[in-house]
């Protein structure tokens, strides 16, 4: 099974305090490692996720960088904006009122016909519009 994953999902991986949803986030990590899944995130991926353990005061520099190195030993499938992808990031933006970096993993799942699993509020409001968009909820009675 394939899919694209949000960053709001990945950071669970890391630091579970006052984190809901944290058992799926456990499980899409245990599923990929066991090669039972492929997770497809856009390049921004990287930087949201270091960005927001930058921002959060008791990780320290170490912790980061072991962070972004186990990230990138996960063997991730990075999308990078083509022309197709960003135009569509773009009308999506446009339509729903989302920011180009939520647009873009919309737009992801859509070209690459997978689920978007995210717990990013802004982008679930959307699936009346994109079907393919799932909470960690609803990808939690897919995957199990």
């Amino acid at each position: 099974m394939e899919i694209v994953l949000d960053a709001s999902i990945a950071v669970k991986w890391f630091s579970a305090k006052s984190e809901d949803n944290v058992e799926i986030a456990l499980e899409i990590q245990r599923q990929k490692i066991l090669d039972k899944l492929e997770i497809m995130v856009p390049d921004l991926f990287f930087l949201e996720i270091t960005n927001a353990f930058l921002t959060r005061s008791k990780f320290s520099i170490d912790d980061i960088l072991m962070i972004e190195e186990s990230l990138h030993k996960m063997n991730l499938k990075v999308i990078y904006p083509d022309h197709t992808i960003l135009n569509s990031a773009i009308r999506i933006a446009h339509t729903c009122g989302l920011t180009m970096y939520d647009s873009f993993y919309v737009a992801i799942a859509k070209f690459c016909e997978v689920p978007l699993l995210t717990g990013d509020k802004k982008i679930l409001d959307n699936r009346n519009k994109f079907e393919f968009i799932k909470s960690p909820e609803e990808f939690k009675k897919i995957l199990l």
